[in-house]
C-alpha cells in the first residue's frame, strides 16, 4: 500500500515567501484506523524553506521538492492520482503535529502524527 508513502509528502501548498518555522527533520508515523492498509509506517521528511523533502532509508534527502507547508502549519490536501486520491487534514505546530488521512479508493483511513527532530 502506498497511500502513507504520499502522506510524508503532506500535500503541503504555500504562498511564495513563506515563513520557514518548520525547517528541520521530521518523523512522522501514520496509523490506519480503516481499511486494509498496513496499521503503522513511519517516515521522515526534511523541511528547508518550507519545502518538505523526503529522506531515505539510507539517510539521503531527496533534492526534489515532495510539498509545501503552510504558513500557519494547517494542512488541508488532496494529493494522489485522479483514480486514487488522498485527502489529508491537520496540522504542523512548533515542534508537533497531527491531523486525518482517508484514501476512499482503497477503503483507508487514520490519522497521522508528526515529531520535529532535532
Amino acid at each position: 500500500m502506498r497511500v502513507p508513502a504520499l502522506l510524508l509528502l503532506l500535500g503541503l501548498a504555500a504562498p511564495a515567501g513563506a515563513a520557514q518555522g518548520f525547517d528541520g527533520s521530521w518523523g512522522i508515523q501514520v496509523m490506519t484506523e480503516r481499511g486494509a492498509c498496513d496499521p503503522v509506517y513511519r517516515y521522515y521528511v526534511v523541511i528547508a524553506a518550507n519545502a518538505v523533502h523526503v529522506k531515505s532509508m539510507m539517510g539521503e534527502v531527496s533534492p526534489e521538492v515532495a510539498g509545501r507547508i503552510n504558513p500557519s502549519g494547517a494542512i488541508d490536501s488532496r494529493i494522489g492520482s485522479a483514480d486514487d486520491p488522498v485527502s489529508i487534514r491537520g496540522r504542523l505546530k512548533d515542534a508537533g503535529g497531527s491531523g486525518t488521512w482517508t484514501a476512499p479508493a482503497r477503503g483507508c483511513a487514520g490519522r497521522w502524527v508528526a515529531e520535529k527532530r532535532g
